[in-house]
């Protein structure tokens, strides 16, 4: 920050910069004037009269002309000189270098704008026209003279200035010097503490005044310090005295503190070790109070419900899993929580849906929280139930199989070996029958015709047929006991798929069926019995051919059956997806679609059993799954078969 004395030499150092500028530009523009107004009309009619003097002696000298005219255009106020004949025409003409010529060749041609003074001269025998262009601006060398002497100017009244400040800074410098001294002398031969200062420049006696003050306070202050000294000296007795007592009591103290630190650790520890095995859980763990409002829980409850753990502390638990309700919780302080456990409780409140068994248990009383629950995951165990009472439904059917087989097999055979020869019997080709004919009378071949007027022959191939059917059953029945009847190989799905396409092409009503088969199914191979997953696949064909057959969409009217066939593979599993757009099986029957003899179909359609040893073939005797989902468009079934996948076979 400026001084005040520096201020105020900047201030005159900048006024007399302004004055002399200011000066400096009105001469300026007053030379300019001059110049414009006197200087230059003046010039121009001295050189004009020179050139009529001239002409007036050698009117036909043009060089001579020509050269006074070239001097004339050498001065800074004519930069351009013409001269033009009786006819107008430009008879000589002279300019400056550095400027641009305006004056044309004909004097008519010469604008109007053009700034020109004409002058008449006047020859012996003819008159000429002396054009003259006046430059009015002041030359370079005006400027640059005018700039220096104003530099020089202000330079010297610079230096004058600071000459001046310094001698009146010296001036002002004089009576203070003179307080300095007096100040020194008073404190150097003053004994006691109080000191007054006296001086003779009037304009100091406020500043004397306020220093003898100042002074006056300084001995006050002094001497209440004294007391305070004193005042401390004894207060330093008293806590030398009070330190050694308190030593000793902060000795006791550091020791308690040393205990309560080690309690301190021990219980983070403990906390750290509590916290480490409730986040281990694989189970969500909810402490409650006694408005059932969340007050600890585990990283695992925050994961399930979409939240960090900690964000859960303070909110009521029954909005976030309103499945709890009906646990009957204490909803009151008044209420005592008991001991719940719920199985397979269905909880869609989760990030996914899951199966949750819930445990809930009371706490001592004294506890923030008076209730824990605790919920487990139980859709893995669930969906291993299932699968493993229908493995255990699959193999009861195969144990009840294997023990029908034999007991159907022979009446049914018996059946069909009767049909077979009572058509025999009633065959007039065969001689026997012919002769037993002619020897009770019989005609034959009129009895033949009786029995197919009768349509006892058509009877005949419906018990043929439904003996069949019988027979197919009971064949299919004992898929379930035979393991390893067949021997497993090496096969590639292309051509597994290729079979089992040209098997339903010939034997299904598969024509009409759009077939869209996944082009990306590469050399994969599996480990399989061919004919059984061939029986597998054309068995969903089958299915799917069934259920598309009467099928016709009326929102879709351009709806045309279609069955698609995907790969892919997940880990070690090679998936093969069969998809139709037909009209899907209900949601309340898809779980049973697997069980032995439970068929959607009408009665005499369908046996029940084709799904299911479908399923016992691909995970009983393949190790593999079978699985139904709802497909991925407005309607339709889609099946998954997943086989165990051998590495890409070589080029």
């Amino acid at each position: 920050m400026m001084l005040a004395r520096q201020k105020s030499m900047l201030a005159m150092v900048t006024v007399c910069a302004l004055v002399i500028i200011i000066s400096t530009l009105a001469y300026m523009l007053a030379a300019e004037r001059v110049g414009r107004e006197h200087l230059a009309p003046e010039v121009s009619r001295i050189f004009s009269e020179m050139m009529q003097t001239a002409i007036s002696h050698h009117e036909d000298d043009l060089p001579m002309l020509q050269s006074m005219m070239h001097r004339m255009t050498q001065h800074y106020q004519v930069p351009e000189v013409a001269l033009y004949n009786r006819d107008g025409e430009r008879v000589a003409h002279s300019h400056t270098g550095r400027d641009i010529v305006l004056y044309p060749p004909l004097l008519a041609q010469l604008p109007e704008t053009v700034p020109a003074v004409r002058y008449i001269l006047r020859g012996s025998s003819s008159e000429l026209v002396l054009v003259v262009r006046n430059n009015v601006s002041l030359p370079e060398f005006f400027y640059l003279d005018t700039l220096t002497t104003s530099l020089v100017i202000m330079t010297i009244s610079t230096i004058l200035v600071f000459a001046m400040y310094v001698l009146t800074r010296h001036w002002q410098q004089m009576p203070y010097e003179h307080l300095l001294e007096n100040i020194r002398n008073a404190t150097e031969n003053t004994t006691d503490e109080r000191i007054t200062i006296q001086a003779k420049d009037p304009d100091l006696k406020p500043l004397i005044q306020a220093l003898n003050d100042l002074f006056w306070r300084r001995n006050q202050r002094t001497q209440h310090l004294k007391t305070a000294h004193q005042q401390a000296e004894r207060a330093r007795l008293r806590a030398t005295r009070l330190s050694t007592e308190t030593r000793q009591m902060n000795e006791d103290l550091a020791r308690e503190v040393s205990v309560r630190r080690s309690i301190e650790v021990q219980l983070k520890n403990t906390q750290s070790l509590l916290d480490g095995i409730l986040n281990a859980m694989p189970s969500a763990l909810f402490a409650l109070d006694a408005r059932n409002r969340i007050v600890q829980c585990n990283e695992q409850a925050g994961e399930w419900l979409g939240r960090e753990h900690a964000q859960l502390i303070g909110l009521p638990l029954m909005p976030l899993i309103p499945e709890l309700e009906g646990l009957e919780l204490p909803d009151s302080p008044a209420q005592s929580p008991n001991l719940i456990k719920t199985e397979r409780l269905p909880v869609s409140s989760f990030v996914r849906p899951m199966v949750t068994d819930v445990l809930t248990y009371p706490l001592p009383a004294g506890q923030q929280a008076r209730l824990v629950i605790r919920i487990d995951d139980v859709s893995a165990r669930t969906r291993m139930e299932e699968m493993m009472v229908q493995t255990e439904k699959m193999m009861t059917v195969g144990g009840l199989a294997a023990g029908m087989a034999h007991e159907i097999n022979n009446p049914l055979g018996a059946i069909l070996q009767n049909l077979q020869n009572s058509r025999r019997r009633l065959d007039p080709e065969l001689p026997a029958n012919q002769r037993i004919a002619d020897q009770l009378g019989l005609n034959l071949p009129l009895m033949n015709e009786y029995l197919v007027q009768r349509g006892i022959f058509k009877f005949y191939d419906h018990i043929q047929s439904a003996g069949e059917r019988a027979a197919g059953i009971v064949a299919n029945m004992l898929q379930f006991s035979r393991n390893d009847h067949l021997q497993k190989r090496d096969i590639r799905v292309s051509e597994l798929i290729e079979t089992t396409l040209n098997i339903a092409r010939n034997d299904l009503a598969m024509r009409h069926i759009d077939l869209e088969l996944d082009e990306q199914i590469g050399d994969l191979t599996v480990h399989c019995v061919p004919s059984e997953i061939e029986q597998v696949l054309l068995n969903l064909l089958r299915n799917a051919q069934q259920a598309m057959e009467d099928y016709h969409p009326e929102q879709e009217p351009h709806w045309r059956p279609r069955v698609s066939i995907r790969t892919s593979k997940r880990l070690d599993m090679l998936c093969l997806t069969i998809e139709d757009n037909g009209p899907g099986i209900p949601a309340d029957k898809a779980p049973h679609i697997f069980e032995p003899f439970y068929t959607t179909k009408e009665v005499g359609e369908g046996t029940g059993l084709g799904l299911s040893v479908s399923y016992f073939i691909v995970t009983a005797h393949h190790q593999g799954e079978l699985a139904y989902h709802p497909s991925r468009g407005p309607h339709g079934a889609c099946f998954e078969l997943c086989l165990p996948l051998l590495d890409m076979s070589p080029a």
